[in-house]
């Protein structure tokens, strides 16, 4: 009887053990930062990627058409489009008439089109000195063209145009005011 007595005495020992061991182990790694990782949010439905930070250069035959830049990034593949947040994006233009760079809150790029839908606080500058501002406006690839339905104001040196609707080529900097335009010229502009 004492034997059996030392038996579970023995065993009792080396479960109070264990469990203090097991106990010590769990400790140190929640201490350590070992605990579960973070857990990331699940991505809509039509998302496939989603991005931070992303860099874009389009060219054409080695010469760079333009970059885009965005803070975030969301690739539906089926769509094939790009959902873009904090937008930044400069086309390029030739020696004459220098790079446009356009900024916006929000916007898509389609990967079938390689045209970029901007939209929110845009604004739009060349190095020549042309600047002008719009809610909406549309990068149309094919035709090195930005386009917008909405309401514009467009400024270069002493000329300001405002207007609703625009067309401007991007090589040539040629633009067009669809309706409602209203014009100012400063005294002495001399274009």
């Amino acid at each position: 009887m004492q034997k059996l007595n030392k038996i579970r005495q023995l065993l009792a020992m080396m479960i109070v053990i264990a469990s203090v061991s097991l106990a010590v182990v769990i400790i140190l790694k929640v201490s350590r930062g070992g605990g579960p990782a973070e857990v990331l949010p699940r991505l809509a439905k039509n998302v496939d990627v989603s991005l931070q930070k992303i860099h874009y250069t389009e060219t054409k035959q080695g010469v760079k058409q333009w970059d885009l830049v965005a803070d975030k990034a969301e690739y539906d593949k089926e769509g094939e489009i790009a959902r873009l947040a904090g937008i930044r994006m400069v086309v390029a233009g030739n020696r004459q008439t220098g790079d446009i760079t356009l900024t916006a809150d929000r916007g898509e790029f389609s990967n079938k089109t390689r045209d970029v839908h901007l939209a929110g606080n845009i604004v739009a500058r060349s190095a020549s000195g042309m600047e002008f501002t719009t809610s909406q406006a549309v990068y149309r690839a094919a035709r090195s063209m930005i386009e917008s339905p909405a309401r514009v104001k467009f400024t270069d040196g002493k000329l300001t145009l405002e207007g609703v609707g625009m067309e401007l080529m991007t090589v040539t900097k040629n633009i067009r005011i669809l309706r409602d335009v209203t014009a100012d010229i400063l005294p002495g502009a001399g274009k």
